[in-house]
Order: C-alpha cells, then structure tokens, then sequence
C-alpha cells in the first residue's frame, strides 16, 4: 500500500555490562571491566576456563568462571579454538551474557551508551503516511523507549512525548510503561504522519535512517 514504510533500529550496546563484586584490596563493591583474556586450565581431559576481569580502581582480578571441569572432547572445534585464543568475538558475547554474570556476582551495571542501527526496507526517503517502526534491544543495553526515539530522531524527550500524546507515535502492545519502559526485546511502533507537526515530520524523514 503506498505511503507505508517499513524500518527496523537495532539498538546496540557500546561497551559490554559491567559486574559489581566487592574488591578485597579496595575495601567495598567497585565495577570489574573485562580484559578480554582468557585463564585456561586443563587437568588431563578435563578443561576449566576463566575469563579475567579487572576491579576499575585498583586493577585487582577476579576471574568468571566459564567451563568447569568440562571433557575436551566435549567441546566443539570452534569454541576450544575460541578459548585458546581469546577470540574477541566469542568473549564479547561472554561478556554481554547476564545470566552468567548474575549466577557469579552481586550486581551488574548495564551499559551506559548504546549505537543505533538503522535500515528501511524499499527507497527512502519517499512519500509516506505510517511507519512502521520495530526497535530491537537485547536486555543488556537497558535503555528507555523514549530516550532511543528522541535520540534516533534528534528531538526532546518532551517533543517525543507530544508525538505521543497526540496519537502520532502509538506503541503497540506497550507491556506497561509506554515511552518510559526499558527496551528488552522487539518494541513495534506506528508513527502517523497526519498527526504530526510539519516539524515533526521533517525529523522523522530527515533521521529514520540516518544516523
């Protein structure tokens, strides 16, 4: 149907979560940061595996335990390649994964800054009445509906707000919390034309893409 657009944002953290432990030489809970190495021990055909971490104030280590007492045999190729490596990849997803970090520490800090990665299915810019706008976030990017929109369309949160308010942004099974909710998941978005200002509309043509 025409003046119906289809865009997908990608939302992405830019640094992985940070745990929060107790450092024994600082005297009290700090974040850890990961130094992206990996501790292998192997006891005859048996493996255990670390990864490091550094308190962010004093550089003392704490190690997460990622394999324990697992038969080589028992791994893939790839990933007992991965782990003899370091491979960055494979370690990033480590990081990121909060299962893992909440079954070993206290808390763990979200990541504070997250990239936006936008793409549109068909030409743009082109004449349009709705968008319909999916934003997709993994849980360890925590960051709120209407922080992502205002900063994918450079706009105020208060504008977005108003968008909202006057049925121009409509968020689909919302779950609770409409544009304050944290993103965890797929959030789909309707954004109609005909409700917004000319102003508003400039923005969101000008940066539905765009970054």
């Amino acid at each position: 149907m025409s003046g119906i657009v289809t865009a997908l944002w990608r939302i992405a953290a830019d640094t992985p979560p940070r745990p929060l432990r107790h450092c024994s030489t600082c005297g009290q809970t700090r974040p850890f940061h990961s130094s992206g190495k990996i501790r292998l021990n192997a006891n005859g055909r048996r493996l255990d595996a670390w990864l490091i971490y550094k308190c962010s104030a004093c550089d003392r280590t704490w190690t997460l335990p990622l394999i324990e007492r697992a038969a080589v045999a028992s791994l893939s190729v790839a990933d007992l390649a991965a782990l003899q490596h370091s491979d960055p990849d494979w370690v990033r997803r480590k990081e990121s994964d909060l299962t893992l970090l909440v079954r070993h520490c206290d808390r763990v800090e979200p990541a504070a800054n997250a990239s936006i990665r936008k793409s549109v299915d068909g030409n743009w810019p082109a004449p349009w009445t709705v968008i319909h706008l999916q934003v997709v976030a993994k849980a360890t990017t925590r960051q709120r509906l209407d922080r992502v929109l205002a900063r994918g369309f450079g706009l105020s949160r208060r504008a977005v707000q108003e968008m909202m308010d006057a049925g121009g942004v409509l968020v689909d099974r919302p779950g609770g919390g409409g544009l304050h909710r944290q993103l965890a998941g797929t959030v789909s978005l309707r954004i109609i034309a005909e409700c917004l200002t000319e102003g508003q509309r400039a923005a969101v043509t000008a940066r539905l893409v765009q970054q």
